[in-house]
């Protein structure tokens, strides 16, 4: 797949479109079957989706600039052809008409689900616009596009345009000699002499380390630079993306934005969403309010007096130099017994036996333009890249492979990510389904040479997340190829990753695969029982933070003209979340600013996803605890009721088949009660 092929693929992928869709549009209602309709329309552009897939991939793991510029004429090359089709409304029509047929009735209820799904999208994107109106959501569409490219730009170089200068060395008391050193040869490579210069990438070690607390209030902006400064201020961005956005949910009959993401999704309504969320805050509120207590007493006794505000910049310092026994579970205790090829073994051993998988690694080569790749082997876009097929244990069917690319380099983009590379086709009566294809990309802690090769419980963590991704896109094989795991709804994506988190706080889990990577010796059990106790109190700021993003987020898109419209946005968010915050000396600038999942990454109106996909794998992991962690029947019905349908049934349907009930936030909340 060089830039110069994926090129001349484009235009064979956009021809074969064209008379796929041009075949499709000339289809008569007297004529129209499900294969001619229904299922032309979901193959029309499948090529062309590769191919954009395929690349994409690629300028996320390779720096190539070759690659990135293909990437980019491919982007416009495709949305200036779709811009210019003339039968879309005809297709639609087709497709609006066949699905009032009778034999509709009669299909399977997988095939009347793809089909209740494209009509609702059609209805979502408007259907009866006028020309004059679509001409101007393309307009909308077009301008949305330059300005979420110019937020992310701005979070790229707002961090850039931040420094500080020290030229007196005891104003960096505390800092260690490294560091000093470092600082220094970065300011005479500024031009600075007898100085030590601090960027925003350096401005949180002065933060946690330096004990002069003005260095400290000096430093702290530049760890809160990016998306409020000058040329790279993304206050302006944000205000003109919400009211484009707004205009294009009126002009399609929504009452706003939220309200048109939340259209097929779980939570029906974004009311719903909101009420969500709010629930969730009104619930936490007894233990944050003892959390702040907690902490404005912890930093009272380090600071060696009475405080009623807490200064941002003095937060990282106060909780370095608290006594051990204050700070809670140390993780770097368990890295001893993390040795990262044994954390991968034993995850994909834990999820072979609940799931009954077989997982083979296969021989893998890197090869240079014009290299013979050989047989026996799979190609691979970096030498640390491997490959594995996943088998099912019970017939010996190949379901799927997977990269697995674990470790930073340049070019590669971050910090993890799991998506499919190719869904295969599903069986017939003549052939088997294809296999999927997957890829598992992170960057964790990277081999070093002469160390012995440890992961961070965080790495151990990543892993997990993202293979509870994976497990999800190779194990559906139904009806469609598009019924795969992104056929799901949007907001019950991450239940799987967010369920699989939760074995690497198990002791039965741990025991598979955590040995001292020097004495070969097992996780003490009384280690085991620690890292279990910790999270059953679980980290309440990670779990407010995520609900304050949620609602900041729900808030803009619903009531953007009311609540934000002609306001300082910091000033109007600190307003909506008053009541959960700590008390601090300074305001302090709000998220949405960085935010980009809510921007640029499909997640607008759809921060509560992450709290809601929580709720539920909180309480699909109550069936594990009841019937045990390595349960196989468990993990088996597991697989049946969630992983194997993918998108072919509701998601509401596979999670009460599940637990047998509605969901319900009491499991998530125990997990952060005083």
């Amino acid at each position: 797949m060089t830039p110069q092929q994926a090129l001349i693929d484009l235009e064979a992928a956009i021809r074969e479109a064209d008379e796929r869709l041009n075949t499709l549009a000339a289809v008569t209602l007297e004529r129209a079957t499900f294969d001619n309709t229904f299922l032309a329309y979901e193959q029309a552009e499948e090529n062309l989706r590769q191919l954009q897939g395929y690349m994409r991939h690629l300028s996320n793991v390779t720096a190539s600039p070759a690659i990135q510029q293909a990437v980019t004429a491919i982007s416009a090359r495709t949305s200036a052809h779709h811009a210019k089709r003339k039968n879309t409304e005809q297709i639609k029509q087709v497709l609006m008409q066949a699905a009032k047929a009778p034999w509709v009735q009669e299909l399977s209820p997988a095939k009347q689900l793809f089909i209740r799904r494209i009509i609702s999208k059609f209805e979502t994107e408007g259907r009866s616009l006028t020309p004059a109106q679509r001409q101007r959501r393309a307009a909308i569409t077009m301008e949305l596009h330059h300005l979420t490219s110019q937020f992310t730009e701005n979070i790229r170089q707002g961090a850039g345009s931040w420094q500080l200068v020290i030229h007196t060395q005891s104003e960096l008391h505390g800092m260690p000699q490294h560091w000093l050193q470092q600082a220094a040869r970065a300011a005479a490579q500024a031009g600075y002499t007898n100085a030590w210069l601090i960027t925003p990438a350096t401005a949180h070690d002065v933060l946690r380390l330096c004990t002069v607390e003005d260095t400290r209030r000096r430093c702290w902006p530049g760890t809160v630079a990016t998306g409020t400064r000058h040329a790279s201020d993304n206050e302006p961005v944000l205000h003109r993306i919400l009211e484009l956005r707004h205009e294009a949910a009126s002009m399609l009959g929504y009452p706003n934005h939220a309200e048109m993401k939340a259209h097929g999704r779980m939570v029906k309504d974004a009311e719903h969403a909101l009420s969500l969320i709010d629930d969730l805050l009104a619930k936490s509120k007894p233990a944050w309010d003892a959390y702040v207590a907690a902490e404005m007493k912890r930093f009272s006794q380090v600071a060696g007096k009475q405080l009623t505000t807490i200064n941002p910049w003095d937060v990282a310092y106060y909780n370095n130099i608290l006594p051990p026994e204050q700070k809670g579970f140390d993780y770097s205790k368990l890295t001893p017994y993390l040795q990262a090829e044994n954390c991968i073994q034993g995850m994909m051993a834990i999820w072979s036996k609940l799931l009954g998988l077989r997982f083979e690694e296969r021989p893998t080569s890197y090869l240079k333009p014009g290299q013979e790749l050989n047989e026996n082997s799979i190609e691979v876009w970096h030498p640390s890249v491997r490959f594995f097929n996943v088998y099912d244990t019970a017939t010996g069917s190949l379901l799927g492979g997977f990269y697995l690319d674990l470790y930073p380099r340049q070019g590669k983009g971050g910090p993890a990510w799991c998506m499919p590379l190719r869904q295969g086709n599903p069986a017939t009566a003549d052939t088997p389904a294809e296999p999927h294809l997957a890829v598992l990309l992170a960057n964790i802690t990277p081999p070093q040479a002469g160390s012995p090769h440890l992961l961070s419980h965080y790495d151990l963590h990543t892993l997990h997340h993202e293979f509870g991704h994976l497990m999800h896109h190779l194990l559906p094989h139904g009806e469609l190829r598009s019924q795969g795991s992104l056929g799901v709804e949007q907001d019950f994506l991450e239940v799987p990753s967010q369920l699989q988190e939760n074995w690497i706080w198990e002791p039965e889990a741990l025991a598979t695969f955590a040995y001292h990577h020097e004495t070969g010796a097992p996780l003490p059990a009384e280690l085991a029982e620690q890292i279990a106790a910790d999270r059953r109190k679980s980290p309440l700021l990670d779990h407010m933070h995520l609900l304050w993003m949620a609602k900041l987020d729900l808030e803009l898109h619903m009531f953007y003209h009311e609540k934000f419209k002609g306001r300082a946005l910091d000033a109007a968010c600190a307003e909506i979340l008053a009541p959960w915050q700590m008390p601090w000396s300074v305001p302090i600038p709000t998220r949405m600013r960085t935010l980009d999942h809510n921007i640029t990454k499909g997640y607008d109106a759809g921060m509560y996803i992450y709290k809601w996909t929580e709720v539920l794998s909180s309480e699909a992991f109550t069936r594990f605890r009841e019937e045990g962690v390595m349960n196989p029947a468990t993990g088996a019905a597991y697989r049946r009721d969630i992983l194997d349908k993918g998108g072919s049934t509701p998601a509401t349907e596979q999670f009460r088949t599940f637990l047998n009930r509605e969901p319900d936030t009491d499991a998530l909340i125990q997990r952060f009660l005083p």
